[in-house]
């Protein structure tokens, strides 16, 4: 059995599988329209054919468990859990119930990072009625002292050695070495001792600081016209202050006070992984322009591409074995580049040598020419849209970065911070 086919067996058993599903369609044009309103609220109609279905995001800005305070770490993560489990003095299953009913689908609230986001689909025709039912969580959310300790006894969700997924663990402990005790480099569901501090005074008035109109983004998309979003933003966002005197915590736009970790490499010892070796290298990278940010995305999708990238095509040249993960993660106030490989143990010495050779040699000899397919093919990306609702937020991202003005001298000086060594953390993890 080839080395490569074993690493992808082992894997399967570690990592498992997962299925997406898409509601597919044909191809529409991204228009991300400003819509007025009454209310002064930041609101975007993104229009597109969707049978009687609408897309809703509410983006409160800096709201999330990466701007909570230290002593609070967790907070966000609590209030999410409560916003939408009893509505308008409903039952946690008789609000479920009702939701259904009023055709609320895929609601979801995310609050690990900057942000604090509320999603959800919603049929149409049923649009007033869903809104006004939903529209008292912003103001006034219903929750009891039981509530809430319910909720505080499943954080902090603390990783196992022996039963936390091997990424699972590198991600913590690279984010950890790039971010040294700052709240980006903390987990996302606080420590046990804030969460346990967390009373509902604190809850009510995190809601009260947080949940402004100056700090809010709603986006609607679906076959909606800009007077119709108006009305929603209204409904839902009526009551909302406008902004608060007290300003809110926030330690995660400082980074100057935050070095990276002297910690260059470190090794996590877990049982069962054979001969497979994770390798996680994660690079940290502050104050990067808009037009850093989209030469990022050219340059990492073009070198890192699975089927032609030449980080790649160099790993099989040289008959390694590797599974690979990449991303750029895009934060308010700094980013992370990573890619998490999975080899053969004996390929290690190699790997490590290739990929030294590798990051020495992008910091100093890109040329725009060889990566204006990307640009290309991102500029056009940028354009043309979506095939389904589920991809909107891609989209939305990729709208707002500057594709086509990446010139050479950006991609050199991006190329100079994303492949630069002092920036760069390194994890390993096997048995």
């Amino acid at each position: 059995m080839s080395k490569k086919l074993t690493i992808a067996i082992v894997l399967a058993a570690i990592l498992g599988g997962f299925a997406v599903m898409f509601f597919r369609g044909e191809k529409q044009c991204v228009t991300i329209n400003p819509v007025a309103n009454n209310i002064g609220v930041k609101a975007y109609q993104i229009q597109m054919k969707s049978n009687n279905v609408l897309y809703m995001k509410c983006r409160f800005k800096n709201a999330g468990v990466l701007h909570n305070s230290s002593t609070k770490h967790g907070l966000s993560v609590i209030v999410g859990d409560l916003l939408c489990r009893k509505i308008n003095g409903l039952s946690p299953e008789e609000t479920t119930d009702k939701l259904r009913e009023l055709g609320v689908e895929k609601l979801s609230i995310l609050t690990v990072e900057d942000d604090f986001i509320i999603s959800f689909y919603v049929l149409k025709d049923k649009t007033d009625a869903a809104l006004q039912f939903l529209s008292p969580i912003f103001s006034r959310p219903e929750f009891s002292t039981n509530d809430l300790e319910f909720i505080k006894e499943k954080y902090p969700s603390l990783l196992e050695l022996e039963t936390a997924r091997p990424q699972e663990l590198l991600w913590d402990k690279l984010l950890s070495m790039l971010y040294q005790n700052h709240n980006y480099g903390r987990n996302n569901t606080g420590t046990a001792q804030a969460v346990a501090g967390i009373t509902a005074e604190d809850v009510r008035e995190f809601i009260k600081t947080h949940f402004l109109k100056n700090t809010l983004e709603f986006f609607v998309t679906g076959d909606v016209a800009c007077t119709e979003i108006a009305t929603y933003a209204e409904t839902l966002f009526g009551k909302l202050a406008e902004r608060h005197s007290v300003e809110s915590s926030d330690k995660a736009n400082d980074l100057s006070s935050s070095p990276m970790s002297e910690e260059k490499d470190a090794t996590i010892f877990k049982k069962n992984m054979g001969n497979v070796v994770g390798v996680i290298i994660g690079v940290r990278i502050d104050n990067l322009s808009e037009k850093e940010r989209a030469a990022a995305h050219i340059i990492i999708e073009t070198l890192f591409d699975s089927k032609i990238g030449d980080f790649l095509l160099g790993l099989r040249a040289k008959n390694i074995a590797y599974d690979v993960n990449y991303h750029f993660l895009r934060r308010n106030f700094s980013n992370v580049f990573y890619f998490l490989v999975y080899i053969d143990k004996n390929d290690l010495k190699n790997y490590k040598e290739y990929m030294e050779d590798k990051m020495s040699a992008y910091q100093k000899e890109l040329n725009l020419k060889d990566f204006r397919r990307t640009q290309n093919l991102l500029v056009m990306q940028s354009k043309i849209g979506f095939a389904d609702m589920a991809e909107i937020d891609k989209r939305i991202e990729y709208n707002s970065l500057l594709f086509a003005e990446v010139t050479q001298a950006v991609l050199n000086d991006t190329a100079r911070k994303l492949f630069n060594k002092s920036y760069r953390r390194v994890v390993y993890i096997g048995s």
